[in-house]
């Protein structure tokens, strides 16, 4: 592992156990309850000071006393929240909640960080600075970062902020580092189209939402198709359509819902306003009204390279990362870690979950997602690293 191995070693199967307990009873965004009262156990087992219930289910901890060295603390998050998803997996930590599924390695982020808060807690010694563990709910609806800065938690902010994610296009052993915008600033919308309904044999006194919605569909692939500079890129997508009663009466309003994703602020502008315009301008051809609603889910995420050249030296180092991509490609996924980042410098990274030999080859948000967990072991490792590089980081900062 590295050279700290005799420190993590009795850790691994405790990690392996919480993720499994996690994974077998996932919570939805907003409603992990019995997900934060099993961490916070785990932390009072330890003896880690904690502070439960913030920003809505989320828990802040700490090791060492930051209230007079408050800029040289470190920060590390893990989120923990699952998706409305069927866990289709034939395992036995397959999820017991139908409808909710650990499908985005949330379980495993928040099982590693409470390994790293164990063995630190354990070991004291190798801290030059203080350690604080953020533990995020909902992050895959978007609000807990928000919500926990709300509540005060970068009242004082960190030195530094670090975060990572599991990622099973990656082997496990490898480890992936971005040094420009790499996720995506991401937005939800809503879109109602208001028409006139009819019978399905006289739709000459209608007019038919559905189609509407369908000419809105085509308008905005062919926006981003032939008006968005593809070396920038952008995405909209539509999640759901909803519209219609039976198969005679012709639909007098349809429901959509999507997402706009963009890296650099200028396309995501561009985007934003090209898309309201085709809303409000497109379906009055067709005597249709229609209206759009768009919140705001996370910014674009960009890593401080003062962290990526220390974060480089990290991941080249250690044993457990046989293979290291420095300033990898973008993804256009969103993820609310970018809150903390535009408020502290921060560092994000990715580090493989998946194994083609064992047939882990599922991707994040499918429903028969899984993690080689040797992988675990690696992110400990890492995370351990990192935190003892304490004082060396904050003199680069």
């Amino acid at each position: 592992m590295n050279n700290n191995s005799s420190h993590l070693k009795k850790f691994f199967p405790l990690i392996k156990k919480w993720r499994r307990h996690l994974h077998r009873h996932p919570e939805i965004s907003g409603k992990e309850v019995a997900s934060a009262q099993f961490i916070s156990q785990i932390l009072t087992d330890y003896g880690i000071k904690h502070q439960s219930n913030f920003g809505g289910h989320g828990i802040v901890a700490e090791i060492g006393n930051d209230s007079d060295n408050c800029k040289k603390t470190i920060a590390f998050r893990a989120d923990f929240d699952a998706l409305p998803l069927n866990d289709h997996k034939k395992t036995d930590y397959a999820s017991c909640n139908p409808g909710v599924m650990h499908a985005c390695a949330h379980d495993a982020h928040t099982a590693t960080l409470l390994g790293l808060a164990a063995c630190l807690t354990e070991n004291p010694q190798v801290l030059s600075s203080p350690v604080k563990f953020i533990f995020q709910p909902a992050e895959e609806n978007g609000m807990g970062a928000n919500a926990m800065l709300k509540d005060g938690l970068f009242q004082t902010p960190p030195a530094a902020i670090f975060g990572f994610h599991f990622f099973p296009e990656l082997e496990v052993g490898s480890a992936r580092l971005h040094r420009q915008a790499f996720m995506a600033a991401t937005e939800h919308f809503t879109i109602t189209i208001k028409g006139r309904s009819a019978h399905a044999c006289i739709p000459e006194k209608a007019v038919d939402a559905i189609q509407v919605a369908a000419q809105l569909i085509l308008a905005f692939n062919h926006l981003i198709c032939k008006n968005i500079d593809p070396i920038d890129p952008a995405l909209i997508s539509i999640g759901t359509i909803n519209g219609g009663t039976v198969s005679n009466i012709i639909a007098d309003q349809v429901v959509m819902t999507g997402t706009i994703r963009s890296l650099s602020h200028e396309q995501h502008q561009r985007l934003h306003s090209a898309l309201q315009r085709i809303v409000t301008e497109l379906p009055p051809a067709f005597a249709a009204e229609a209206e759009i609603e768009i919140s705001e889910v996370a910014p674009a995420l960009k890593n401080d390279p003062r962290l990526c050249d220390i974060m480089a030296d990290i991941l080249n180092e250690n044993p457990a990362i046989t293979n290291f991509e420095d300033n990898g490609p973008p993804l256009l996924g969103g993820e609310d870690f970018a809150r903390f980042a535009e408020l502290t410098p921060g560092c994000y990274f990715f580090l493989g979950c998946g194994n083609q030999e064992k047939g882990i080859i599922h991707p994040l948000h499918s429903s028969l997602f899984d993690i080689d967990e040797t992988a675990l072991e690696v992110a400990l490792s890492t995370l351990y690293d990192i935190a003892q590089k304490g004082d060396e980081i904050v003199s680069k900062l």
